[in-house]
Formats: C-alpha cells, sequence, structure tokens
C-alpha cells in the first residue's frame, strides 16, 4: 500500500471546551506575523482549491474534510494516508492545559471518530479502486498530561485504525530528554507504537518559533533507547538554507549509529521536501539518506508547488516531467511525482507497511 505518513489536519472550531466534536484552531491571543502571513497563505490556497464550498473566504472544518477526501479518492498515487491530530499545550512543570498557548487542538476522540466515518464513506464508494483505499488515524498524546496521558493511550491503542503517536515538541513544549517521559516511551516501545516526530525549524505554529530549540533530532535518543521506533520528519532539513542551520549530514550520522545493528529503528519522512526553499537541499538529501529508511509523507496543507522545480535546473528534472507536474491538480499526486522526477525511490511509497501499526 503506497501511503502518505505526513498529513495534518485543521478547521476553525473557536470553542475549547467543544475539542471533542470539533477541530480546535484559535491562534489570534497568541499569534506572530510571520505564522499569521502562514496561515492566510495555507487558507488561500486551500480556497484556490475550490474548498471553500459556501462562497464565505474561509475553510470550515467541514469543507476541509471534503478537500481531503475528494483529494484523496481522486489521487492516482496514494492508497492510504495518514491524518494527524494534534495535542493541546500541557505545562511541563504542572501539567495543566495552557489554553492560550494551545493554537490547534485536533483531539484524539475527534480525529478518531472522523477517521471512521471518512472509511464507511469509502466503503459505500462503487468504485473498487477508491474502495479499497483507506484512511490512518495519527493520534497525538502529549507526555507532559499530569494525570492521563496512559488513559489516553489507552484509548487509542484501542482504535484499529491507529498507527502513530505524532508530536511536535516545540509547539507542544516537550522537553523529548526530560526523564520524567521514560514511561511513556516504553508504553509506546511495549505496544509498538510508532512515534513520527518533528525535528528541525518550525515555523506554521507561534510557539513552534518560540521554542525552536525543543526540535533537536538529539533528543530522540531517550525515546529510542526504550524502544521505540522513530520516525524524524522532514529528514531534519532547514526550511530556509540561507537562515535555518542545515544538520543533515550529523542526522544522517546520528541514524546510522541507531540503526547500526541492521534494524531500522530510526526511520526518516519526507514531508514538505517539495517545498521550493528546500530546492536547494534536495540532491544532498538523496545522497545522503538510502531509500529503505525513508516514508513518504506530503505535509499537506502546506502548499506543493510544481512550477518552481524547473526543468535541467533543479537536479535533472526533464521538460517532459515539469509539464506532467504543471499539470498535476492532485496535490498528493504532484508531490509523488515531484519525488520521484528528482530521483526519490517509488519504495518509499510502500515503506509505511514496515512501520506503521497496521491492524
Amino acid at each position: 500500500m503506497k501511503i502518505d505518513v505526513h498529513c495534518h489536519v485543521i478547521g476553525n472550531g473557536k470553542d475549547i471546551s467543544k475539542v471533542d466534536e470539533d477541530v480546535f484552531l484559535y491562534a489570534d491571543d497568541n499569534q506572530l506575523l510571520f505564522t499569521r502571513m502562514l496561515a492566510n497563505m495555507v487558507e488561500d490556497e486551500l480556497v484556490r482549491m475550490e474548498g471553500d464550498l459556501n462562497k464565505d473566504g474561509t475553510i470550515s472544518t467541514y469543507e476541509y474534510f471534503e478537500i481531503l477526501y475528494k483529494m484523496f479518492v481522486s489521487s492516482k498515487e496514494i492508497d492510504g494516508i495518514v491524518l494527524l491530530g494534534l495535542d493541546a499545550v500541557y505545562s511541563p512543570a504542572t501539567g495543566e492545559l495552557d489554553r492560550k498557548k494551545t493554537d490547534l487542538w485536533v483531539s484524539n476522540k475527534f480525529l478518531s471518530a472522523k477517521v471512521k466515518e471518512l472509511n464507511r464513506r469509502l466503503q459505500n464508494e462503487t468504485d473498487p479502486r477508491k474502495k479499497a483505499k483507506r484512511f490512518f488515524f495519527g493520534a497525538s498524546i502529549s507526555p507532559n498530561r499530569k494525570n492521563d496521558w496512559e488513559a489516553e493511550l489507552n484509548f487509542v491503542l484501542a482504535q484499529p485504525e491507529a498507527v502513530l503517536i505524532k508530536l511536535i515538541p516545540s509547539t507542544q513544549h516537550i522537553e523529548l530528554k526530560d526523564e520524567r517521559h521514560k514511561g511513556f516511551y516504553k508504553a509506546l516501545a511495549e505496544k509498538k507504537m510508532p512515534l513520527l516526530c518533528h525535528v528541525g525549524p518550525e515555523y506554521s505554529f507561534p510557539e513552534g518559533l518560540r521554542n525552536k530549540k525543543l526540535d533537536n533530532f538529539r533528543y530522540l535518543e531517550n525515546a529510542l533507547k526504550e524502544g521505540v521506533t522513530v520516525i524524524a520528519a522532514h529528514c531534519a532539513s532547514p526550511v530556509f538554507p540561507t537562515i535555518d542551520k542545515d544538520e543533515i549530514k550529523e542526522f544522517y550520522s546520528f541514524m546510522k549509529d541507531v540503526n547500526a545493528g541492521g534494524e531500522i529503528k530510526l526511520w526518516a519522512d519526507t514531508s514538505a521536501l517539495s517545498l521550493s526553499t528546500r530546492l536547494p537541499l534536495i540532491p544532498k538529501i538523496l545522497k545522503t539518506f538510502p531509500a529503505e529508511w525513508l516514508v513518504h509523507g506530503t505535509d499537506f496543507p502546506i502548499p506543493v508547488d510544481g512550477w518552481t522545480h524547473l526543468p535541467l535546473i533543479t537536479h535533472d528534472i526533464t521538460p517532459k516531467e515539469y509539464i506532467d507536474i504543471c499539470r498535476t491538480k492532485n496535490t498528493l499526486d504532484r508531490d509523488v511525482k515531484i519525488k520521484r522526477a528528482h530521483g526519490f525511490s517509488d519504495s518509499i511509497l510502500e515503506n509505511a507497511d514496515k512501520v506503521l501499526r497496521m491492524i
């Protein structure tokens, strides 16, 4: 099965008390200029994708899932897609919910129910190709939760669609190297639940910008020592190579040490590598990471720009490939075609089967 392991969920719920009924998205009380601009850019792109069904200029939670569903069922390249939750910000000191710093909360109960609903919808499709597709549940549990991370994990484990746990340390104020998280890691390892963790610069969330130091790939060491299989997002690559520190080689050395025994314990995903700012890094990433250590991801709704991947300039893309990329309207397919044209092996599309908790 060809799987996208990295697809975000957004919405427009404003009542945090109803987080199990809707996506909570409200950053106005905690916003930064850059993240406000990025949020507007993403919403504008979704509107251009004809996602604004009621023509009010914004994308509701319902409309976002309609975009995802339409895009997924029409994809010729992707058979499975992991929809990612995002737990709230819980104080590392007290374990209590920090409402102001929680800008996006996609709760496990909400997303689990939504994934089930979407899969039932797939089963009602008459086209066998569409019927065979599957949505997966990428849960998110902050180990900072004071009293209930175990209960939350038990809920997730009871969901057959749950395939991984997703964390963005900077955004969620999670100190990965905190010894207090040892029990959390042990539980993930025991239940063979992989951890998809953001590493490298985070620009999508205000708290991500404020706490960049928490997104250090070296801090994954504690989880790996406890036996957790980890997927490091974006190959730990910088978003803006002229601004962010490039630690691709250092991350590869870290992966090489972790995977030295033959078993792949640390993977990397290719999400957001089609981003225009990462174009100069693609040859280096291709040369550095073996395909057998990579899994495919898009990072949708982060835009996938095809036109910037110019033929004969950006890593030997041919004019024919370029025209095909630019003509491909489906974002999931465009991302695959971009990576294929640059030289990424198609095998990365199916590697997720070796990593995810598949029931």
